[in-house]
């Protein structure tokens, strides 16, 4: 290997580590802020004070309020109405959808029991990637002569929350031993991280 490919291997394992990490921080920084503000707006002095970790402890608290409410009748209601008046706006409305699409992703796969990562014949045959498995297609999408389809998302590295949704036969399926987190971690790093030694298939599902 040349010094210029392993200079390169090194700043795109690096850039790997380091996106990841800086989006996160962003993110976080950014909500810390906004609820210490809201927390000085609503407190005044007592607020402002230096308290440690004050702004975490407030999201934390937020986040956990926030399930509380939204998992009773009257909270379900509420969080309904709010989504129906977000998506009426349209640039709101675009960057709501995003997030909710990301964050129902997770939800869904956290809430399964069994494996649901697959490897699947895509985008042609002798070629496989990694998917999700959604579940069973629906009826009126149940065509194929050749046996039952399912719903499987297969992610595009590096941002595993973009791909395409294919149906694909269940006995092209082949179910891996690899956790959700580890196969997004997989896609995002685009190979670079690597959780265990590749499974091939070697049967249907």
């Amino acid at each position: 290997m040349s010094i210029t490919q392993q200079l390169e291997r090194y700043f795109l394992t690096g850039l790997a580590v380091v996106v990841p990490l800086w989006g996160t921080f962003l993110v976080l920084k950014a909500l810390f802020t906004t609820v210490d503000g809201a927390l000085v707006a609503v407190l005044g002095p007592v607020a402002s004070s230096s308290v440690p970790g004050r702004g975490a402890l407030a999201l934390i608290l937020l986040i956990f309020a926030t399930g509380v409410v939204a998992s009773n009748l009257l909270g379900v209601r509420l969080v309904k109405a709010s989504e129906a008046a977000l998506l009426r706006i349209p640039l709101v409305r675009s960057i709501y959808t995003t997030f909710k699409a990301i964050t129902n992703i997770f939800a869904f796969m956290d809430r399964q029991r069994e494996n649901r990562i697959v490897l699947l014949p895509f985008p042609r045959h002798g070629l496989y990637a990694i998917g999700l498995l959604m579940g069973e297609a629906p009826e009126e999408l149940q065509c194929s002569p050749q046996g039952r389809l399912s719903l499987v998302f297969v992610p595009t590295a590096p941002h595993p929350f973009t791909g395409y949704l294919a149906l694909v036969l269940n006995h092209e399926l082949t179910p891996i031993s690899m956790g959700f987190h580890d196969a997004m971690k997989m896609e995002f790093s685009c190979g670079l991280f690597v959780p265990q030694p590749a499974v091939l298939p070697s049967g249907g599902r």
